[in-house]
């Protein structure tokens, strides 16, 4: 994964585009500035969100600890939701019934559920 943010000098318009091997670009507005402000784009892979998720689900299965991921899917969707979406699958296919075993869950919340969680633990 990796990040580029930038300042936004002035007024123009932010686009994101993706130009496949094959095929029509995807192009999205993202903002049309009025005046400066700040930008940032970001991006993951299938591939590294897997394996970020076997560690993840590994890392508290060896020591039997609840497993949280936290994310802000109702703005990022498509973003945050593959992490939900990956780590939800991976959960069912690979990790429920040896969390079960062990007592343990796995659990996706919402960002400002899990710190409202958190403060009240």
């Amino acid at each position: 994964y990796k990040a580029t943010d930038f300042v936004v000098p002035g007024a123009g318009k932010l686009e994101l585009i993706f130009t496949p091997v094959s095929g029509e670009p995807i192009r999205h507005v993202v903002n049309d500035y009025q005046g400066p402000g700040v930008a940032l784009g970001m991006f993951n892979t299938d591939a590294s969100i897997i394996d970020f998720a076997h560690s993840s689900f590994k890392y508290a299965l060896d020591r039997k600890y609840p497993l949280y991921l936290s994310t802000k899917n109702t703005i990022l969707k498509k973003y945050d939701g593959r992490f939900k979406d990956i780590f939800q699958k991976i959960y069912e296919k690979e990790y429920k019934s040896k969390y079960e075993a062990a007592g343990i869950w796995y659990e996706h919340r919402l960002i400002d559920d899990m710190v409202a969680y958190a403060m009240k633990s």
